[in-house]
């Protein structure tokens, strides 16, 4: 059984993993430093205890991580907005994950068909000339791909490293930190994708 205050744990966890740097949710167990007795004088209280009655800790915890997963603005999620309207953003990403291998091959298709349509190679969507967002990030920020793919890119090929030092955009940054905070909560086979790559671009 889970209690209020240790939902407002959770959640001021995901709120520093999610906005801080410095900050590592796995590092800490999922939990912040936080009063108890000065929790119990929040007016906004019973949202965490309302969750706490109603979720269990692991769906407490997937509910957070959506939520600030597909937030514009971390810093600015409130957990009363969670209360009334995270149980959408949730089953929007529970959806995701329980089909993501399907996905994951619907985005690489889409990725194919623009490289047929452009005349360019694999290798030209992460070329980042000039400093320039590259090809594979532009798809990205026209939602024709998603974040989870991004980041199984990431795990595969490793070129966000590449990218951080060849871009220092305010909107590559922003993309940059979720990627590096979100991935560590994604349980990815990487030989599997890496071969899904292989018989979509190598054959």
């Amino acid at each position: 059984m889970i209690h209020g205050f240790d939902v407002y744990r959770m959640y001021l966890a995901m709120k520093l993993h999610f906005t801080k740097d410095n900050y590592d949710f796995f590092q800490y167990d999922g939990k912040a430093r936080a009063n108890e007795e000065n929790y119990h004088q929040r007016k906004d209280r019973w949202f965490f205890e309302t969750l706490a009655r109603k979720y269990t800790k692991e769906e407490v915890l997937e509910l957070l991580l959506a939520t600030f997963v597909l937030s514009e603005e971390p810093s600015k999620v409130w957990i009363g907005s969670i209360k009334t309207s995270g149980r959408d953003s949730w089953l929007v990403w529970k959806k995701l994950q329980q089909s993501f291998a399907y996905t994951f091959e619907q985005d690489i298709s889409s990725i194919s068909q623009h490289l047929e349509a452009t005349g360019h190679t694999f290798n030209n969507l992460f070329e980042t000339l000039g400093g320039h967002h590259p090809t594979l990030l532009k798809l990205f920020l026209k939602r024709r791909l998603n974040l989870e793919t991004l980041i199984v890119l990431d795990i595969v090929l490793g070129y966000t490293k590449k990218w951080d030092k060849a871009m220092t955009d305010p909107l590559w940054e922003s993309v940059s930190f979720k990627i590096k905070k979100y991935k560590p909560f994604l349980s990815v086979n990487r030989n599997k994708y890496l071969e899904v790559l292989k018989e979509k671009f190598c054959a």
